[in-house]
């Protein structure tokens, strides 16, 4: 299904590089930002929308919701996004757990 997160694996750091604000690495290795520009996700905004960079290409898209809005976005799972409380992420498989694991 497609949805309308701007956010792509495989995307250069540049496309948002003015838009990004740097945070503490959530995986050693991998640069993390919080994206700063607002954006509705099935017409829900998110409290947190987190880029992980390996080498400047996006390799993980990590969005946090209100624990309230979580039921109006059941359709982002069909879009590869896995549920993990209150967020949603999507990552490349050689990240994958180490992503999940952060979350719980």
């Amino acid at each position: 299904m497609k949805t309308n997160i701007p956010f792509q694996l495989g995307m250069e750091y540049e496309n948002w590089e003015f838009d990004l604000e740097p945070m503490q690495d959530r995986i050693m290795g991998y640069d993390s930002y919080i994206y700063s520009k607002k954006i509705m996700i099935f017409n829900t905004e998110p409290l947190n929308i987190e880029l992980v960079f390996h080498w400047d290409i996006l390799v993980a898209v990590i969005l946090e919701f209100e624990e309230t809005d979580i039921i109006k976005l059941d359709k982002i799972l069909l879009s590869d996004y896995i549920q993990v409380n209150n967020y949603f992420y999507k990552s490349e498989a050689n990240i994958n757990s180490r992503i999940y694991k952060s979350l719980l």
